[in-house]
């Protein structure tokens, strides 16, 4: 139970630490006499699905990623039905990256101290996931000493990692000090588990208890309680104990395995909501030999991947066990050899069971868009293959036609028709919401989305300069003035004006990508058509402000105007010494 507790907590206070939705104040007409007139608000930041986002990766017959392939090239399924792509976009490595605003003007940065680097700021997360649970001692210790190499060698300046266990035992934020995540690795170990008696596993009990108690063909109640038998040395009249015995053990066990499987599948998705508010590359590496997901659990199965989909975080998955090869014999802890037909059976059923455990490595990584890697000892290899991104990344973007705010699960294909030597690796589908969207909500879900992203769009011309003054030695004020291109804006015309609003929102990222804090702004332009010309070629100045402490910051910037449904968003950065 206290494992269970550990575990809970840690799933919220990760779901914590994500921006919570605020009720926006409501809008207020422009002061009588002004044709642009703006309001401050608070942004409202919340997570629906309408454009759904799909990431593809393509190889060719050697494994080799293809980044010369178009829109057109494409064709995008929900649930069978073709779908028009509306936003098509290619990221990597090769692809070149928009350079950002220059950091704020102010007053001079102050010289850097001998020794210390200049501040990056970062652009990928990696969230290493130990399984404590389930990994033996001996994987886990080696997959521990790869990680740990790995990352000293291998992670970037403008990466940022964290490190989890499975259990909650270990959490340590993301961060790019060595020396902090070194010491979070001497802290993933195994965890002592809890053993039944005779003891069975997790899978051995799910068997059990899918049949009635007194069903004569439970073969699984039947090898369990020859296993009690043999363990507990029954003999004459005790020996009519073993179907009870292994009836108490199964329960038992199937409650810790079925607890220890959801607080697995419930930290996964707790880890996705919390990176989803990181500016940037987001991706998981799982660390685990598996582990069996009863049908019981199909649906936060589901619900795990969805919402890392949804948070546009790639789960990939190491198996620690390297080259795997079942033993030819079970051995049972603590009890002598059982009779051969009860190992045989027992053989079979560990069988059964690591194939369940791989299927769900597979599902995890293929239903997030990312990467399995398992049959093979160098797990430095594989730590270093799943942290790099791919070298070309396509996004396909559409509106689902016709959908229905049902809730229901839909899946994704998506294939290259004039390519059939190319293998496609694509998300597998997405849940749709359970409630209808309105026009509102549909704005603040466009806008968190971009916000919490690091692409930039391009739709309306939007220029971005920072400032700041420091008000102490520790205390700033920092002024983010993004200047508004009125020429791409869709006026429409109401009474004598040419109107439109247009929302501003700008985010705070601290160096490690942690959000900081978010302020928006709304622009009323009720413009007459004697001034609109001057209008449009001034432009319009729209100023946030914060209050912040000295240090590096990551500036995201997004506009978006009601009247076309268009949207900008930017990336700036500002370092106050």
């Amino acid at each position: 139970m206290m494992r269970f507790l550990c575990a809970a907590f840690f799933s919220a206070a990760l779901a914590a630490q994500t921006p919570s939705p605020t009720p926006s104040p409501t809008p207020s007409p422009a002061p009588a006499g002004e044709e642009i007139a703006t309001r401050e608000e608070t942004p409202v930041f919340q997570s629906q699905v309408n454009l759904v986002r799909v990431t593809v990766v393509v190889r060719d017959r050697d494994g080799k990623e293809v980044g010369n392939l178009k829109k057109e090239d494409f064709r995008l399924f929900d649930k069978g039905k073709p779908q028009v792509v509306a936003q098509f976009a290619m990221e990597g490595s090769a692809v070149p990256k928009p350079t950002p605003a220059p950091s704020a003007e102010g007053e001079a940065p102050a010289p850097s101290e001998p020794g210390k680097p200049h501040v990056v700021l970062p652009t990928r997360f990696i969230a290493y996931v130990f399984d404590d649970w389930n990994l033996e001692a001996a994987d886990l210790l080696l997959a521990r000493q790869a990680a740990t190499k790995h990352m000293q060698n291998v992670l970037r300046p403008e990466d940022r990692a964290a490190v989890f266990a499975l259990s909650g035992h270990t959490e340590t934020p993301f961060t790019d000090d060595r020396a902090v995540l070194d010491a979070a690795m001497t802290k993933i170990r195994p965890l002592p588990r809890p053993q039944s008696n005779p003891p069975l596993s997790y899978f051995q009990s799910e068997l059990i208890e899918q049949y009635d108690d007194q069903d004569p063909n439970n073969e699984a109640l039947q090898v369990a309680a020859q296993e009690a038998v043999s363990c507990l040395s029954l003999t004459g009249s005790t020996a009519q104990l073993g179907p009870e015995m292994a009836r108490s053990a199964a329960r038992t066990t199937q409650q810790i395995g079925l607890q220890e499987t959801r607080n697995a599948l419930l930290l996964l998705k707790a880890l996705a909501s919390r990176m989803a508010a990181m500016p940037g590359d987001r991706i998981v590496i799982f660390i685990s030999s598996g582990f069996y997901v009863a049908n019981d659990l199909n649906t936060e199965m589901m619900q795990a991947i969805d919402r890392a989909t949804r948070s546009n975080v790639v789960i990939n998955t190491l198996d620690a066990r390297g080259v795997y090869v079942q033993p030819p014999v079970v051995d049972i802890p603590g009890c002598p050899m059982p009779p051969g037909n009860v190992q045989n059976k027992l053989f079979d059923y560990r069988g059964q069971e690591e194939a369940a455990k791989t299927i769900t490595l597979d599902q995890i990584a293929d239903g997030t868009g990312g990467r399995a890697f398992r049959g093979s000892n160098d797990l430095l290899s594989g730590f270093n293959s799943l942290a790099a991104p791919p070298e070309y990344i396509y996004y396909l973007s559409f509106y689902p036609e016709d959908m229905k705010p049902d809730g229901s699960f839909h899946t994704l294909k998506v294939t290259l028709p004039n390519y059939k030597s190319l293998a496609v690796k694509a998300r597998k589908g997405y849940w749709a919401p359970a409630h209808a969207e309105d026009e509102a909500a549909q704005a603040t879900r466009e806008i968190r989305e971009a916000v919490f992203s690091r692409d930039e769009v391009h739709d309306l011309p939007v220029g971005v300069r920072t400032q700041f003054f420091k008000t102490s030695d520790e205390d700033a004020k920092l002024k983010v003035i993004a200047h508004l291109d009125l020429r791409a804006v869709r006026f429409h015309k109401e009474a004598e004006a040419n109107r439109d609003d247009v929302t501003v929102v700008c985010a705070l990222f601290d160096r490690n990508g942690n959000f900081v804090k978010g302020t928006q702004k709304t622009v009323e332009m009720r413009v007459r058509d004697a001034t609109l010309q001057a209008h449009l070629r001034s432009g319009v100045d729209v100023g946030l402000e914060f209050d912040v402490k000295t240090g590096a910051y990551l500036i995201r910037l997004v506009v978006r105007d009601a009247g076309g449904h268009q949207l900008a968003a930017s990336n700036a950065s500002a370092e106050i010494p």
